[in-house]
């Protein structure tokens, strides 16, 4: 007769558990994608690559230097991620890195609002669960 290993039994608790590990992973995943893809803010595509989220970081810290010196009018040239030059003022850069940023965190706030739903959607990567772009 066949005797079951209790060290070896899988209950329905962990079954549900590893299925919910699992479905939070795909959440960061999703959440990952969405941010390495980015958003199009006032015509202009931001991606969230690191290299590009450094630059616009730095350039939106020169916009913050030049506003506070009174300059509001000096453009500098920002690359989109479609390989699109524009010609930004000191606030334009700012509210570009500003919106972008803001795009950042509710993706995040989305992510966990998603963990939360007791039980999580059975796709987590749906487009109605996650924020819509600020055009």
């Amino acid at each position: 007769m066949w005797t079951p290993d209790p060290a070896i039994i899988v209950t329905a608790e962990a079954k549900a558990e590893r299925a919910r590990t699992s479905a939070e992973a795909t959440v960061n995943a999703e959440r990952q994608r969405r941010i390495l893809a980015g958003t199009v803010i006032d015509g202009v595509r931001v991606t969230g690559r690191d290299e590009d989220t450094r630059n616009l970081t730095n350039l939106a810290l020169a916009a913050q230097l030049r506003i506070a010196g009174g300059d509001t009018v000096t453009h500098t040239v920002y690359r989109d991620g479609d390989n699109v030059d524009h010609a930004l003022t000191p606030p334009q850069m700012l509210a570009l890195w500003q919106q972008s940023a803001a795009y950042v965190s509710a993706l995040y706030a989305a992510s966990w609002e998603i963990k939360a739903m007791d039980p999580l959607p059975d796709d987590v990567t749906a487009d109605e669960l996650w924020p819509v772009c600020p055009a």
